[in-house]
Formats: structure tokens, C-alpha cells, sequence
């Protein structure tokens, strides 16, 4: 193991927690991840699309699969923390939870704490409650989450330690976005917020958008339906790219049917380097990416393709540092 894998030692040691918080695009230190199990059993032909997969997964492959990745990030000087060993009192859930590998969705991990989801029922029903204690053992406080009212919130992107980006799909409700604006400007300087189709291929934002390194990025702009920026004290439209170019970000922009290979829902290791499906993206944007000096490990997927998620929906990304 590498001198930041050790650092991360000594501060569990220390009773301090682990150091955790992913604004910045630095070198990936830590994740957690559920190494799916016998909960992948409840589904069959007749409800896995009740459980939002593509089909029914072909179980061994899909946990060998699953293992690999984790093997990959190892690898990489990736340390995993295994989602089970910190749950006790909500470990019966597991069982029952076949999305819960997908734990992307269930939590974002800033410097000041975890902004926590609210996942859609019926089929992730309670997922974050089963994801905070986990959270909670690990030392790693809660900085947002819902208490109350009715509605469903999966998930948002850090982009730096001032923004917060959310985009407004199936998996949201609205009144539950503009509680979580107003909980999140408590903490960071603006949200861009980003209406987007109501359609499966957009359930999370990650699926339009993602970053590859400070300066650079992916996104499938024809989703971008309305684009504003939220500070505490104004709310203006704003055109996503401009805004985005005005900050330094240039974007390449991803093809309809790449976009529902997951193109932008990848795992970056560091700046410039990226974890990804090799089945994701077209010739022209590898080659695209070859020319900015940007490095894809890649990862051929099979069995998983049947949750129809990403490597990056089973990354729960828990600290990135600069080197």
C-alpha cells in the first residue's frame, strides 16, 4: 500500500475517522462499495424490471464481475471499504436491497460531510438508511439529508468546493431539490441546476455529465432542457456550456447513442485519468480524449450490464486528495 493508504490508517487509528471529502478532482484514495449478494436472488423474469434492472443478472457473473472492479481499483492504490462491515443494526436490510451495489446514488462525500439521498420507493426504498449508519461508523458526519415530507432525491455532483451541480430527472421530485438548494447554499457558494427529460436513460445526473479533469469534461447537452444558477440571493438562466467555458471547463460532447452506453458515467482515478466501460464510447471521442493526453482504464462489463448501471453507480467515492 501506498503513503495515503497508510495516512488513512493512522487516522482510524487516532479515533479521528478516515479522511474523507471528494471537491476536488485529486487522486482517488477511498471508496466504499457493496459487493452484491444473495439480495440479487429476488429478482426474476416476471420483476427485475420492478427492481430497475435491464434483465436478470446471471449471479456469479455478476459478483466475479463486481470483484474484478474492485481488483482494478485495488490496483490503483484504491483503498475499499466493504459496506457490511459498518452496518449492524440495519444489516437485515441488506437482504432486500438488489440496487444497494449501486451506492453512487445514495450519498455525495464532501470535506464537511455526506449530502445525503432520499431514495425513490418502492424498489430502493430506505437504501440510505442502511448507507448513513455505514457512514456514521466510518466517522464521516452527515452535512445534508431529508427528515421529512414526501418525495424522492438520487443524487447530485460535487464539481468543486464552491459548486454543487443537480439535475432534475425521474429519480428527483422538485420540492425536494429546492429543499436541498436552499440546505446546500448553507455550505457552498452556487448550484447549477438542470432540467432534464423524465426518461430512464437520465435517471441520475452523471448520466449527462461528468468531469474528467478541472479543465475538462463530458456531457450530452441536447438533454439540458433549462439550465439556472442558484446563489443565496439570485436565481439567473444560464447557458450550461458558456457558463461552464466562463470557469475554465471546456466540453466535449458525447453522441445520443453513447449517451446510453453511459458515456459520462465514469470514475475518475485522478486528473486525466479515468475508469471506464470499454463499450461506452465511440472511436472519434477515445480519439478526442487520446489528443487532450487523457488516460481511459478500461473495464469490459458483461454480467453487470444487467443492472444497467455504471462502474461509477458502484462507487461510492469517499476521499480524493492532491497529491
Amino acid at each position: 500500500m501506498g503513503c495515503e493508504i497508510d495516512e488513512l490508517k493512522r487516522a482510524e487509528k487516532a479515533g479521528s475517522g478516515i479522511i474523507y471529502g471528494c471537491e476536488e478532482l485529486g487522486r482517488l484514495k477511498s471508496v466504499m462499495m457493496h459487493t452484491p449478494g444473495e439480495e440479487l436472488s429476488l429478482l426474476n423474469e416476471s420483476n427485475y424490471k420492478y427492481w430497475l434492472y435491464d434483465k436478470v443478472p446471471e449471479i456469479s457473473g455478476y459478483v466475479k464481475e463486481h470483484r474484478g472492479y474492485q481488483e482494478l481499483l485495488e490496483s490503483s492504490d484504491v483503498r475499499i471499504y466493504e459496506l457490511e462491515d459498518y452496518v449492524d443494526e440495519n444489516i437485515d436490510l441488506i437482504t432486500k436491497m438488489p440496487n444497494l451495489t449501486f451506492l453512487h446514488d445514495t450519498a455525495a462525500i464532501s470535506r464537511k460531510g455526506a449530502i445525503l439521498s432520499r431514495m425513490r420507493p418502492p424498489a430502493r426504498e430506505k437504501e440510505e438508511l442502511v448507507v448513513k449508519e455505514a457512514l456514521n461508523n466510518l466517522g464521516i458526519p452527515i452535512l445534508s439529508e431529508f427528515n421529512g415530507g414526501q418525495g424522492f432525491f438520487e443524487g447530485c455532483l460535487l464539481l468543486s468546493k464552491e459548486t454543487v451541480f443537480v439535475a432534475d430527472t425521474e429519480r428527483h421530485t422538485y420540492p425536494f431539490i429546492k429543499e436541498f438548494i436552499s440546505n446546500v447554499l448553507k455550505d457552498f457558494s452556487e448550484v447549477i441546476y438542470v432540467r432534464v427529460p423524465k426518461a430512464r436513460r437520465y435517471m441520475h445526473p452523471d448520466t449527462v455529465f461528468n468531469r474528467i479533469r478541472e479543465d475538462l469534461s463530458l456531457a450530452y447537452l441536447p438533454a439540458f432542457k433549462e439550465t439556472c444558477l442558484f446563489t443565496e440571493n439570485s436565481i439567473e438562466k444560464i447557458d450550461f456550456k458558456a457558463f461552464m467555458h466562463e470557469k475554465g471547463m471546456e466540453i466535449i460532447s458525447v453522441s445520443d447513442s453513447e449517451q446510453r452506453r453511459l458515456a459520462c458515467s465514469f470514475v475518475p482515478l485522478e486528473s486525466g485519468t479515468i475508469f471506464h466501460y470499454d463499450t461506452a464510447l465511440d472511436h472519434k471521442t477515445r480519439k478526442d480524449l487520446e489528443n487532450e493526453g487523457i488516460e481511459i482504464i478500461s473495464f469490459h462489463p458483461d454480467a453487470l450490464l444487467a443492472g444497467g448501471g455504471s462502474l461509477r453507480c458502484h462507487t461510492l467515492r469517499l476521499c480524493r486528495r492532491k497529491n
